[in-house]
């Protein structure tokens, strides 16, 4: 039987999941390149942390078998834990992102709050979920051994809304279009893939 770890090696190589990796990678960067603490928090098999070797990146995962994957990778430092309960202290980082993590969490409200507490004053935040509106979504869903049926939250107006209660929303945006196997660069929220929020912690 296939792991879950597994299952990513194989999409992260695949030259779909090149393309993919390659989009979110230089979005990140584009947000998070001047902050000096960042978080990754469901780091996975830590492709982030392996591609953005400039940037200062701590990796959290509750799967201690895409940890030692992502250790292999690269030499970042990688936390086992729970996103609604986060192993750091007040004010430990400038920046939090989640790359289709958060709409996984059982208790969203509990995760951002927890991302608000480790987040120093105005630190920044960025959530990049899935758009369950797309095609590409729903190709997945329908598939029964598809992640994407992991799925807990697809109401986004309903997460923005928490969202708002502790941070100034900078940016909101349809992001990566897919088409079949085939990137693009579109907004349209019939073939974008994912939905992003970007904001800075209100003081």
């Amino acid at each position: 039987m296939t792991t879950n770890a597994e299952k990513f090696i194989k999409f992260c190589e695949s030259e779909f999941g090149k393309k993919v990796l390659e989009k979110e990678t230089e979005y990140i960067y584009k947000e998070l390149k001047d902050c000096q603490r960042i978080l990754d928090v469901g780091c996975g098999i830590g492709q982030f942390e392996q591609k953005l070797r400039s940037l200062s990146i701590t990796g959290l995962d509750n799967s201690e078998e895409m940890l030692e994957e992502a250790r292999r990778r690269s030499n970042k430092t990688f936390i086992l834990g729970d996103a609604e309960n986060l192993p750091f202290d007040n004010a430990s980082f400038d920046a939090v992102f989640y790359v289709a993590t958060l709409e996984f969490v059982n208790n969203y409200q509990k995760a951002i709050k927890e991302a608000v507490r480790v987040l120093e004053p105005e630190g920044k935040l960025i959530v990049m979920m899935l758009n369950p509106e797309s095609d590409y979504f729903n190709e997945h869903f329908k598939k029964k051994d598809s992640y994407f049926r992991k799925v807990k939250h697809t109401n986004l107006k309903e997460i923005i809304d928490y969202i708002t209660k502790y941070y100034h929303i900078t940016k909101e945006e349809y992001f990566l279009g897919v088409k079949g196997k085939e990137v693009l660069d579109t907004s349209g929220k019939k073939y974008a893939s994912l939905y992003i929020i970007v904001g800075a912690k209100i003081p």
